[in-house]
């Protein structure tokens, strides 16, 4: 892939019935048009998913900032809000992974992030806390 000012080049593929180099899309103008994707070729594709996949982390990263700043214990106590892989929460929890990844619609303190599944430490205590009342 070559780049000539700000646009990236690449050459056509034989299959594509074109020769030559052409622009290579952006990932906006491929979801604003899907058609352009039959002219890239297998190198470009490949790049342009594990773009795709650095934004997606960056997004889920941003997100889970962001519900860690609506957490209200956060705020009150100072302490760092840690997000438990579901069999240290299950642990925590006293219950077996299993019946985390069944009920964890139900519970306040998940956090998805894409196919990730989290829980939030500070929610599972005020949760905790709540139902010893």
């Amino acid at each position: 892939m070559r780049t000539r000012a700000s646009q990236s080049l690449a050459r056509v593929p034989r299959r594509s019935g074109g020769a030559g180099l052409f622009g290579v899309p952006r990932l906006e103008e491929l979801v604003a048009d899907p058609e352009r994707v039959g002219v890239l070729d297998a190198h470009i594709t490949r790049v342009l998913r594990m773009q795709a996949i650095a934004a997606l982390n960056i997004l889920c990263a941003h997100e889970v900032d962001l519900l860690r700043d609506d957490v209200p214990a956060h705020r009150k106590t100072g302490h760092d809000e840690r997000l438990l892989p579901v069999k240290e929460a299950a642990e925590k929890f006293g219950v077996n992974a299993d019946w985390l990844y069944r009920h964890h619609k139900e519970l306040p303190f998940t956090v998805r992030c894409g196919r990730l599944l989290r829980f939030s430490e500070l929610g599972m205590d005020e949760f905790i806390r709540g139902k010893s009342r």
